[in-house]
């Protein structure tokens, strides 16, 4: 666990067996959303937590979609090499899944 963190995040939970693999297509989606949150902006959280859903047959979806070799999509997915928008897009396809935006309610875009 992370210094000043009350909780355990997705991977350490995961780590110390608390729960199996989401399965379902809403269940990939609650987790990944969930990473997201809880990340504060940290993209090896979520890299970890997409290579964690994808499992070993999805890393090589992953690498075929992004064009890239599995041991590169390994390396950026698992924090060991930089993890670029490419490689998560391609993930998220690979997953058949997207990515997207949405307003936040209260809160002017910048000018």
């Amino acid at each position: 666990m992370k210094a000043g963190r009350a909780t355990l995040s997705y991977a350490e939970m995961e780590a110390a067996g608390h729960f199996d693999r989401p399965s379902t297509p809403q269940a990939v989606i609650e987790y990944l959303n969930a990473c997201i949150a809880e990340s504060e902006g940290d993209a090896a959280i979520f890299g970890e937590a997409l290579a964690y859903v994808a499992g070993d047959a999805g890393l090589r979806a992953i690498a075929c979609e992004c064009r890239l070799p599995v041991e590169v999509v390994r390396r950026q997915l698992y924090g060991r090499r930089t993890l670029t928008l490419r490689t998560i897009m391609g993930a998220l396809r690979a997953l058949g899944l997207a990515l997207r935006v949405d307003a936040v309610e209260g809160v002017r875009p910048a000018e």
